[in-house]
């Protein structure tokens, strides 16, 4: 196919390159990777530290738990070792005893701590009593074996 063009045609001049519109493109395009960076990062944030903290918190409110349904050995089972060489069964049973019926509790709080490999963690929880007095106890707790344990002055 032969083209013909016109010799008395006036050539149109070049069209204006716009470079802000691939500017704003690109822009754009950078906008999006990092806020869906930012986004991506935030979430594997929140979900280490809630995987780091979220047992200390099972274990603490577990112990509570069972000190409010009355069940003081199952609560006892959840005791560190040097808390149990401390009390015995019985001592704990006791002691137990001797304090305010916990009638509910809401969680306050957790902090989850790595001092040269010995992890420990305190977890806050707000106890209600029988007596509708309410407390802010912080139960501190060690990692023994894998579990997390209530230590120290448990109650």
């Amino acid at each position: 196919m032969i083209t013909v063009t016109n010799p008395f045609e006036v050539p149109q001049p070049p069209r204006p390159q716009r470079p802000w519109k691939t500017i704003l493109i690109v822009l754009g395009v950078v906008l999006v990777l990092c806020c869906g960076g930012a986004i991506f990062g935030g979430y594997r944030l929140f979900k280490g530290v809630q995987g780091a903290t979220e047992p200390a918190r099972t274990a603490a409110e577990t112990f509570v738990t069972d000190l409010e349904h009355g069940d003081v050995d199952a609560a006892y089972g959840l005791l560190c070792k040097a808390t149990k060489a401390k009390y015995t069964l019985e001592t704990f049973r006791d002691g137990v005893s001797k304090q305010p019926k916990i009638s509910s509790h809401a969680f306050g709080g957790v902090n989850v701590m790595n001092y040269n490999g010995k992890v420990s963690a305190t977890v806050v929880l707000v106890l209600t009593f029988d007596t509708s007095f309410t407390e802010r106890h912080t139960f501190p707790l060690v990692k023994e074996d894998d579990q997390w344990l209530v230590c120290g002055q448990p109650y």
